[in-house]
């Protein structure tokens, strides 16, 4: 099992995604992360609602990689709110 915490990964804000750059190309930790990504069985993502929709910090990490990297292969989001819907939006 693999954890990929937003906070560690250290990307910055979106400005140019993994698939923009040439093959080996990309950063290191950019690298590193579509490897772990790709050799993957499934994916759980864990993360509070923030204003009705995942955390910025989930999404930018998803944004730097192309929907293909996770493509055909299990994923469930798991969601949590202190709110009355408790993360169901």
């Amino acid at each position: 099992v693999d954890v990929v915490d937003p906070i560690e990964a250290s990307l910055p804000l979106l400005e140019r995604p993994h698939f923009a750059y040439g093959s080996g190309r990309a950063p290191p930790m950019m690298e590193d992360l579509a490897a772990k990504f790709k050799a993957a069985d499934a994916y759980v993502m864990q993360t509070p609602e923030y204003n009705h929709a995942p955390s910025p910090a989930l999404l930018n990490t998803l944004n730097h990689f192309g929907a293909s990297i996770f493509a055909f292969k299990p994923s469930a989001i798991v969601s949590y709110s202190a709110g009355q819907w408790g993360g169901a939006r």
